[in-house]
């Protein structure tokens, strides 16, 4: 069955997370976004508070991606680079980015193996050095992936993240666990 959850779980991470910045002291006006890696999908969820005032389901999930271009692991530069362009376009669906203080965070499985190796928050920086690993892995250095998770899958959420990251202009993205039912 895909790790894909309804819009009704969806909203209710998201509340749940709404709740943690409201309890956090975060500034009024402050917009929150919520990535979901779904197998199929990435939903995402954005507003200054609870309920979500957007939602949008992009064909980025990670399993996806991975079965459409990754069919090396490491992926090939070439795989890389269709992913790349695929992801770009999918994005651009989104819009524009979010105007003044966003806050990205996250409560999938996708992210833990990648939470493991840096803690709750992820930097642009921690990731695009990630990135970077795995582009020079995919030109043959088998070495940089040492200590990376491994596999199409992560390598696909690796490549969504910095794309969004970037696109998006979020500079970090805060992973926690999914609330409780």
């Amino acid at each position: 069955m895909p790790n894909d959850p309804s819009t009704a779980e969806l909203e209710a991470d998201f509340a749940a997370i709404a709740r943690v910045t409201s309890d956090g002291g975060s500034q009024a006006g402050t917009q929150t976004t919520l990535l979901h890696f779904g197998d199929e999908q990435l939903v995402v969820l954005s507003g200054q508070g609870d309920p979500p005032e957007s939602a949008s389901r992009l064909d980025l999930g990670a399993a996806r991606l991975a079965r459409t271009f990754f069919h090396h692991d490491p992926p090939t530069a070439l795989e890389i680079e269709r992913g790349i362009d695929f992801v770009e376009d999918e994005l651009m669906r989104l819009g524009p980015p979010a105007q003044g203080n966003a806050t990205l965070w996250n409560a999938a499985p996708a992210l833990r193996a990648w939470r493991t190796l840096s803690g709750s928050t992820m930097t642009i920086d921690i990731v695009e050095s990630w990135f970077q690993r795995l582009a020079a892995a995919s030109l043959g250095q088998a070495g940089a992936m040492q200590g990376l998770p491994a596999g199409g899958e992560a390598a696909a959420v690796l490549l969504v993240l910095r794309e969004f990251m970037h696109h998006r202009g979020h500079a970090s993205i805060v992973v926690v666990e999914p609330p409780a039912p």
